[in-house]
């Protein structure tokens, strides 16, 4: 089978051979590379054995949406809604996340969408639960390979088990959300999961709601290169 470094280099070859223009040659074979390095990414994920999380998965739930993005938003891992219908942060929590981005004017397809962890954590009660240090540290593979391939200006980190993945040493979210960190050159803004926000009521909902406005407002301006 052609590696797809090779067939790129070869498809270079016979383009500018048969006289399209180097620069455009290079981005369009660049965009091919990066759809085909996903796709082989994506179904790496899906077939997926390589710890303990995998055993009990109905299924694995690798990212979606726009690889072409300065704007990606990664969560925690998927839940129960997320299992069954294999896409990142369709439940409830991701369903206010989309109103959310919504109301900034950003539909979900324009960013891309992805977990720290693409299996579902559970209990021995069958219940969604964090996912501990220990457990993501195999799988988180998977996103530094797509953090590789889509090379975002900015990721909206949601989450403790997100913001720990970028910087173990940060262990609460109420001291780091909102701020923007450097990670191997792309921005980080932490702010609250919307399962966190889902869960909130009254005094504490309305702040938190006005919090999570002020950190994706932050990452948006980070995505505009400001």
């Amino acid at each position: 089978m052609k590696h797809v470094a090779e067939g790129m280099q070869d498809f270079y070859r016979r383009l500018t051979k048969d006289g399209y223009k180097p620069d455009d040659v290079k981005p369009a074979l660049y965009q091919v590379e990066r759809i085909v390095h996903m796709e082989q990414l994506r179904r790496h994920i899906l077939n997926c054995m390589d710890c303990q999380l995998c055993e009990n998965a109905k299924n694995r739930v690798p990212g979606t949406g726009n690889t072409g993005t300065p704007l990606m938003i990664v969560g925690e891992g998927p839940g129960e809604d997320e299992e069954n219908w294999g896409l990142p942060l369709v439940g409830i929590s991701g369903s206010l996340l989309t109103l959310i981005l919504g109301k900034a004017g950003i539909r979900r397809e324009q960013v891309y969408m992805t977990n720290v962890v693409k299996c579902r954590v559970t209990d021995e009660k069958g219940k969604n639960r964090t996912p501990m240090r220990e457990e993501t540290l195999e799988c988180s593979k998977y996103l530094r390979r797509e953090l590789e391939l889509i090379k975002p200006r900015v990721v909206l980190a949601l989450g403790k088990v997100a913001l720990q993945f970028f910087f173990p040493d940060m262990k609460t979210m109420s001291q780091f959300r909102g701020n923007v960190y450097d990670y191997q050159g792309i921005k980080v803004v932490p702010t609250w999961h919307p399962a966190y926000v889902v869960r909130q009521r009254g005094d504490a909902l309305a702040k938190t709601k006005r919090e999570v406005w002020a950190d994706l407002k932050v990452a948006i301006e980070c995505a505009k290169g400001n």
